[in-house]
């Protein structure tokens, strides 16, 4: 074997040495490790930390809104007898156009239910809701282990203005849902200044295709435009009309009262709402009925 032969043998032997060496310190497919890790679970993401931080929960762009929300544990432990759990916090990035709102903003428990300790962030940071006047994020605070809490939207404004809203839940009553959920977005929007394009998009999100075109259509109000929004819905109360009986029906009703103004609890506005059964969407809307104590 000549010298020549000899050398070009060693070096290609060093070569396949390096390459493995280097295979072998990325793990393999680097970012294809990584995604798959990411998508696992909370207990795997732990690992790349210095990847991205807990969890990721949004990455999207809606509208005018870019977000990224990360999930993470936090140092609060909450125990109950032989045990403990640890708390989350959810990290937010937001953008409204090119504009920064929030830079890896903590929200912890006590941001959303004024203290920690006791209740535990089982959800936190996912888009309920986008207009151009605000995106809302959902977020659900428990005691361990139970359903006994509060499920919540993080209203947030292009300028960064924040506003909690607690979603009133009635367990086991069909409809409740669709009605609570419309009433918050609605009356919050409301308060927000939207434009009747995105409530528009509000009234088909819930509504039957025949409500909402009378709603965007304006044929009638569904509260008062005088109506201190943010009181209202700080004062609602939305009761279940066909009882508690548990058997389905085709049609669900309910009334919803709220107090119109911040300066005048006496006076209180009524709606009657109906939930079409089949298609979880409201149907009916009877405003303008007024109790003056």
């Amino acid at each position: 074997m000549t010298d020549v032969m000899k050398n070009l043998i060693g070096i290609t032997l060093l070569t396949i040495i390096i390459s493995s060496l280097i295979i072998a310190c990325n793990g393999g497919n680097k970012s294809g490790d990584i995604t798959k890790l990411q998508k696992i679970g909370d207990s795997e993401t732990e690992n790349i930390a210095d990847v991205i931080r807990g969890r990721i929960i949004e990455d999207t762009v809606i509208g005018h809104w870019t977000i990224k929300a990360t999930k993470d544990s936090n140092d609060i432990v909450v125990g109950r007898h032989d045990w403990a759990v640890k708390d989350s916090s959810v990290f937010l990035t937001l953008f409204y156009d090119r504009n920064i709102v929030y830079s890896d903003k903590e929200i912890r428990t006590k941001d959303v239910v004024g203290s920690e300790g006791e209740y535990i962030m089982q959800w936190g940071g996912e888009v309920f809701w986008v207009s151009d006047s605000a995106i809302y994020l959902s977020f659900g605070c428990f005691l361990p282990d139970t359903d006994d809490g509060w499920n919540m939207l993080y209203q947030i404004l292009p300028d960064g203005k924040s506003n909690i809203i607690v979603i009133d839940v009635y367990m086991g009553i069909d409809g409740f849902d669709v009605v609570a959920d419309f009433m918050a977005l609605y009356l919050n929007e409301r308060a927000v200044g939207a434009s009747s394009a995105d409530l528009k998009r509000l009234y088909e999100q819930y509504c039957s295709k025949e409500l909402a075109e009378e709603l965007s259509a304006a044929t009638f109000p569904i509260v008062s435009d005088n109506t201190d929004f943010r009181h209202a819905y700080k004062t609602i109360q939305i009761e279940p009309q066909d009882g508690f009986t548990g058997l389905p029906l085709e049609k669900y009703s309910f009334e919803v009262k709220f107090k119109p103004y911040h300066n005048d609890d006496n006076v209180t506005d009524i709606l009657y709402m109906e939930v079409d059964g089949t298609t979880n969407k409201i149907i009916k809307i009877d405003s303008g009925e007024r109790k003056v104590i």
